[in-house]
C-alpha cells in the first residue's frame, strides 16, 4: 500500500509538471489565460519559496544570535532595521518613511553596480588592449563607443532641442551598433537554451509517463 501511495504521488507530479509546461508551451499560439495561470503559479510558488528560505535561514538565526549575544552580534540590528522600514513601503500611509531605506539600497547597490563596473569590465579591457594586441584594441575601442551612446551632453538650440555634436552621434551609432549585436546574441543563446530545456523535459515526461 505505502509503495502505490509513493507511485501515485510520483505520477500525480509528473502530470501536474507535464500540464504546466503545456500551458507555459502554449504562449506560442498566443498570450492567453492558461500561460498566464501558469506564470502566477510560478511567481506565487517562487515568492513564497523566496520567502520561507528568508524567514528560516536568514531573519530566524540572525535573531536568535542576537538574542543570546547582543553585545557582539548588535551590527545585526541596523539591516533589520532597514528591513523594517522597508515593509512599511507596502502601506501608502507609510510609504514615505520606508523610503530612506530604499535611499541606501540603492546607493549601495549603485556604488557596488560602478565598482564592478570599472574593476571587472573596464580594466581588464583596458589591459587586454596590451595583452592582446589588435583584438584588444578593437575591444576597448568598441566598449568606449557603446559608453559614449549613453552620453547625452550637446549644444542647446535656440528652440529648446539638446544637438550632439557630429563626431559624438558617429560614435554613437557605432555603440548603438554593438548594444543590438550583443542583445541579438544573447537572444538567440536564451532561444537556443530554451528549445533545449523544452526538448529535455518532453523527453523526460514521455520516458516517465511510459515507464
Amino acid at each position: 500500500m505505502p509503495e502505490l501511495l509513493d507511485n501515485l504521488g510520483n505520477l500525480s507530479g509528473l502530470l501536474f509538471g507535464f500540464i504546466l509546461t503545456i500551458l507555459v508551451f502554449s504562449f506560442v499560439i498566443r498570450d492567453n489565460f492558461l500561460y498566464r495561470l501558469a506564470v502566477h503559479l510560478l511567481v506565487g510558488v517562487s515568492a513564497g519559496y523566496a520567502v520561507v528560505v528568508v524567514v528560516g535561514e536568514v531573519l530566524y538565526p540572525v535573531v536568535q544570535n542576537i538574542i543570546s549575544d547582543p553585545v557582539s552580534e548588535g551590527l545585526w540590528l541596523f539591516p533589520l532595521a532597514l528591513g523594517g522600514l522597508l515593509f512599511l513601503k507596502v502601506f501608502p500611509q507609510t510609504a514615505m518613511i520606508g523610503n530612506s531605506a530604499m535611499a541606501v539600497l540603492v546607493a549601495i547597490g549603485a556604488a557596488v553596480g560602478l565598482v564592478g563596473a570599472v574593476a571587472g569590465t573596464l580594466f581588464p579591457q583596458v589591459i587586454a588592449e596590451y595583452t592582446n594586441g589588435l583584438i584588444g584594441f578593437v575591444a576597448g575601442l568598441l566598449t568606449i563607443c557603446t559608453l559614449f551612446y549613453f552620453h547625452f551632453t550637446g549644444r542647446l538650440t535656440p528652440e529648446g532641442q539638446v544637438v550632439l555634436p557630429p563626431w559624438q552621434q558617429y560614435v554613437g551609432f557605432v555603440g548603438r551598433v554593438v548594444i543590438t549585436i550583443t542583445l541579438a546574441a544573447l537572444f538567440a543563446g536564451a532561444l537556443s537554451t530554451s528549445l533545449v530545456l523544452l526538448t529535455e523535459r518532453v523527453g523526460f515526461y514521455i520516458t516517465a509517463l511510459l515507464g
